[in-house]
């Protein structure tokens, strides 16, 4: 489906019936005195998709590392934290394999997956150290040396 701004004055959408083949948009309509709001935009052009692409994962990438850092600097997260942060990890992990992967470069492509592989390698490996010196630093015992004669 194509939709196509005649020039009157009125400015009315023509409807056609065209298959366009490219990566679907939904836009935002936030923009103030616009007179025709989408609803879906196909990218086409190479470049452009590559471009809209990057800049979503790495928004997204963006959100999961602040939520990380935000669990292992705070000791009052818990173990459903970490869950929800290695959930995220994964779901964008399938929204790049599903729904990415035939607009990408294939170089492109390993390389956004081997960096969230290794963000998830590295949370929980530090969030492992976190546990465990939580746990060494309540849980240890110091004996007070004393000389002097026997009993």
């Amino acid at each position: 489906m194509k939709y196509v701004i005649e020039k009157n004055n009125d400015k009315k959408l023509a409807n056609y019936n065209v298959k366009i083949d490219g990566l679907s948009v939904k836009p935002v309509n936030n923009v103030k005195n616009q007179a025709i709001k989408a609803g879906k935009v196909v990218l086409v052009d190479d470049d452009l998709k590559e471009e809209y692409i990057r800049k979503r994962i790495n928004k997204k990438m963006d959100k999961i590392i602040t939520f990380m850092l935000r669990i292992l600097n705070d000791d009052g997260t818990s173990e459903d934290d970490t869950g929800m942060v290695l959930d995220e990890l994964n779901k964008l992990k399938g929204i790049i394999i599903n729904k990415y992967k035939k607009n990408m470069k294939e170089a492109e492509y390993k390389s956004i997956l081997a960096k969230l592989i290794l963000i998830e390698d590295e949370f929980k490996k530090s969030y492992n150290e976190k546990i465990l010196m939580n746990y060494n630093f309540g849980n240890y015992y110091e004996e007070e040396l004393s000389s002097g004669r026997g009993m």
